[in-house]
């Protein structure tokens, strides 16, 4: 071979590996560009993450926080009016107690806080059924309490004593009985078994029980009624 095609030749394998390695060369420049790409941080993702931080959240008004409608404001007004009416009625019926309505309920037998159909004479079981259950101990025995209701029994098992301490009996004062029902049959002190205590008793006209009594027991220093007892004498 001559020397000049020696040079051709040279010269074609430099041109060769020039070209290979401007390749190669820019190859691994675009790895890197693609890496570089790949760690860089997403801006929009950022900004929407940001943005999610400082949104502002709106409170939510649940059902119960919402004013009242009218129609529950009216529902409040009437059951507040309901309330004051029952505790009027209360008060009004506390009013109507007298001297003169517990003598003419006793001149039958009975007492006004006493139910209907129960009076002197009923029996142990009229009694269960009307008033129920005493709150302590059984339903059997002489006596029968209820709160402030004993009731007495003779060996028959009928009613022969009531004995009530309701309170409005307690809001009448002795003075104030007298004057409606007149002067009192017999008074007796009974002081030595209850201190500043006496009692006013009065005969009563009741065809079927001829011996039965009204006594109001009252306090001697303030004059109210401390109880009301109904009692007879069954032949």
């Amino acid at each position: 071979m001559n020397r000049s095609t020696r040079n051709r030749n040279l010269l074609s394998n430099q041109r060769q590996l020039s070209t290979g390695l401007g390749k190669a060369s820019l190859f691994i420049v675009g790895l890197l560009l693609v890496a570089g790409c790949g760690n860089q941080p997403s801006t929009p993702s950022s900004t929407s993450a940001t943005s999610s931080a400082h949104e502002i959240v709106e409170p939510v008004v649940t059902e119960t926080e919402k004013e009242p409608t009218t129609t529950e404001q009216e529902s409040s007004t009437s059951a507040t009016t309901d309330s004051s009416s029952a505790t009027s009625t209360v008060t009004d019926n506390d009013t109507d107690i007298s001297g003169t309505t517990i003598l003419e309920a006793a001149n039958k037998g009975t007492l006004p806080d006493l139910p209907e159909g129960l009076s002197l004479g009923s029996s142990r079981s009229t009694l269960v059924r009307l008033q129920g259950k005493p709150e302590l101990g059984g339903t059997e025995g002489p006596m029968l309490s209820y709160g402030t209701l004993d009731v007495t029994f003779d060996a028959n098992d009928q009613i022969v004593e009531f004995t009530s301490g309701a309170d409005a009996y307690k809001k009448l004062k002795i003075d104030t009985v007298i004057a409606n029902l007149g002067k009192t049959a017999e008074t007796n002190d009974t002081s030595k078994d209850i201190a500043y205590t006496a009692e006013a008793t009065y005969h009563l006209t009741n065809p079927k029980f001829p011996k039965s009594f009204l006594i109001f027991s009252y306090n001697t220093q303030s004059q109210h009624i401390n109880y009301v007892r109904l009692y007879t004498d069954i032949q």
